[in-house]
């Protein structure tokens, strides 16, 4: 019988599998550059904000330049970023604004169905 998945175990899986689908929903290629390769999924605001944590609209996919090596990159500049954002996902930053604020803890069972409805959206 599988041991049953701990709290710190489905949150690694979940934020795998928003990964996943915030890399898919950009066409698995950079938002910014286009590029295919060295792809990561960039949150606006950070993951230990567990309201907007598995947020679609708040994951952005960035090659690895755009995320953090380029001097315009999410994390080298974020004003920059932040002004891409407004100009190119301006819907989602508001959704971003508008509930980064909110306090949200998660129940095991809350998580558990994420994570089915995240499966079910990549299968």
């Amino acid at each position: 019988m599988p041991r049953p998945i701990s709290k710190k175990g489905l949150k690694k899986k979940l934020d795998e599998l928003w990964s996943e689908l915030v890399k898919r929903e950009a066409g698995n290629k950079c938002e910014i550059c286009g590029e295919t390769q060295y792809l990561n999924a960039h949150h606006h605001i950070g993951r230990r904000n567990m309201r907007l944590r598995w947020e679609l609209y708040n994951g952005f996919c960035l090659c690895s330049g755009c995320h953090v090596f380029r001097t315009l990159s999410a994390h080298q500049d974020p004003e920059w970023f932040r002004d891409w954002l407004e100009e190119n996902r301006g819907e989602d930053l508001k959704l971003i604004n508008t509930t980064k604020n909110e306090v949200k803890k998660w129940t095991m069972d809350e998580m558990m169905e994420l994570r089915e409805d995240f499966e079910e959206e990549l299968s």
